[in-house]
């Protein structure tokens, strides 16, 4: 959803929750665009979230930066949330040099693992940074 710009909609397919920032479309829109910062990046440049799929090293991105945590919940509740997803390295394109290709980025995006009634998981957004 984000490679192609439809920040609501991946906004609506998880919960999100975040101490500092009301998520709204623009709002994620603007810290991709940022490079993780709601502020814009010096000299206009505009980052974008690059596609996975077809990438030569999905799988290697897939196996390597995306990362389950199930035992720091860094103060959440242990009676609604089992852990955290953290998906590192994630592709964006807009480098001055290159703005067509897509590189793996310093960008973090974060879910909580949230219980969802008694016996359902969901996966709530969480944020994303540069670390």
């Amino acid at each position: 959803m984000l490679a192609q710009k439809r920040f609501q909609t991946a906004l609506d397919m998880f919960p999100h929750f975040d101490r500092w920032v009301v998520w709204t479309a623009k709002e994620l829109e603007e810290i991709i665009a940022g490079y993780g910062s709601p502020d814009p990046y010096p000299d206009g440049i505009r980052f974008e979230i690059a596609m996975l799929r077809g990438r030569p090293d999905s799988a290697d991105i897939i196996e390597h930066c995306i990362k389950v945590n199930r035992e720091d919940l860094y103060g959440l509740d242990p009676l609604l949330y089992l852990g955290m997803v953290h998906y590192d390295d994630v592709p964006i394109k807009g480098y001055p040099d290159d703005p067509p290709k897509s590189y793996r980025s310093d960008m973090t995006a974060r879910f909580n693992i949230k219980r969802f009634g008694d016996d359902r998981l969901t996966l709530e957004f969480a944020g994303i940074h540069v670390m």
